[in-house]
């Protein structure tokens, strides 16, 4: 039996009206299934937790943001369920590194169709993240994007990919760069003057930033974007070039990849996995191949169908 779960706060209440035009479809279908509204993560992972008890190999389809993903993967990993996607956040990156339909019928088509397909997840601080953890630069943006009142507008106005920008602008003239040291499968690197240290299991986070436009979430590895030794001028110049992912060709653009990632810093930095809080430096984030099973359209990634 499927299980809906809908966080009704999510891109400023465009979760419970995505529903409304999915209920609809779902009910012209004649499908079967469970919906729950939830208004707190907590009330949302207590009815997947009694849902799983009972189907524990069901799909768990969530309409809300990465947040509300994030949440109930501990959840998740527990039992053989898969998870599928109707974005209706402000970021929605799950759905974009994993090519999954921004449209909720759309979505809703590779749920009831789809393939399910086992993809790696990072494990960093005794946490799950399935996008991207950031540290740094980045990461203070999530910190004041979601401490804003400006994100509510953006996605009032449809527009929440803009709460990043102007998040990032704010936070571009207080943050102070640091000096940092990157372990990656056991190699040393050193940088001065690091702006922001990014782990990537898909192609991006904040509303659509393509900081590591390479990744791939089913390849057991993460790709490292470090952005280090340039001012804060030179920030601001590089910042539209994320959007295309045109940064990984500049100077002070580090690409890495590997699948167990050192971080430790001069400064100890606030990190943040899937737009949501999960600790700060010194951090640990090791890849953990195909633990999670997800919803994807056949013409997606075709890893292994098998947890491992």
């Amino acid at each position: 039996m499927m299980l809906f779960v809908i966080n009704q706060h999510a891109g400023n209440g465009k979760g419970l009206l995505t529903w409304h035009l999915v209920e609809s479809r779902l009910k012209q279908l004649g499908t079967k299934y469970i919906a729950c509204v939830t208004a707190t993560p907590e009330e949302a992972e207590k009815h997947v937790r009694a849902h799983l008890t009972q189907y524990p190999h069901s799909t768990i389809a969530v309409l809300g943001g990465d947040g509300t993903i994030h949440r109930l993967l501990p959840i998740l990993l527990e039992t053989q369920a898969a998870l599928g996607v109707i974005p209706a956040g402000s970021g929605n990156d799950t759905a974009r590194g994993f090519h999954i339909p921004i449209e909720p019928l759309q979505a809703l088509n590779t749920i009831l169709h789809g393939q399910r397909t086992a993809v790696d997840l990072i494990q960093a601080n005794n946490k799950w993240t399935l996008t991207a953890l950031a540290t740094g630069f980045d990461a203070e943006v999530a910190e004041a994007v979601n401490e804003s009142r400006y994100k509510r507008w953006c996605n009032r106005l449809g527009i929440g990919s803009a709460a990043y920008v102007i998040g990032a602008l704010i936070t571009m003239f207080k943050f102070k760069p640091s000096r940092a040291t990157i372990t990656i499968n056991g190699t040393i690197h050193q940088y001065d003057n690091v702006w922001l240290t990014a782990i990537a299991n898909s192609t991006s986070y904040g509303g659509g930033i393509r900081i590591c436009p390479q990744a791939d979430p089913g390849d057991g590895e993460v790709d490292v974007c470090i952005v280090h030794g340039c001012s804060r001028w030179t920030l601001m110049r590089l910042f539209p070039t994320v959007f295309s992912g045109n940064h990984v060709n500049l100077p002070y653009v580090s690409m890495l990849r590997g699948h167990d990632v050192h971080i430790t810093s001069s400064i100890n930095r606030v990190a943040y996995g899937d737009g949501e809080r999960t600790g700060t430096t010194p951090l640990r984030a090791t890849i953990r191949r195909h633990k999670l099973f997800l919803l994807q359209s056949t013409t997606s990634y075709h890893h292994e169908s098998k947890i491992v």
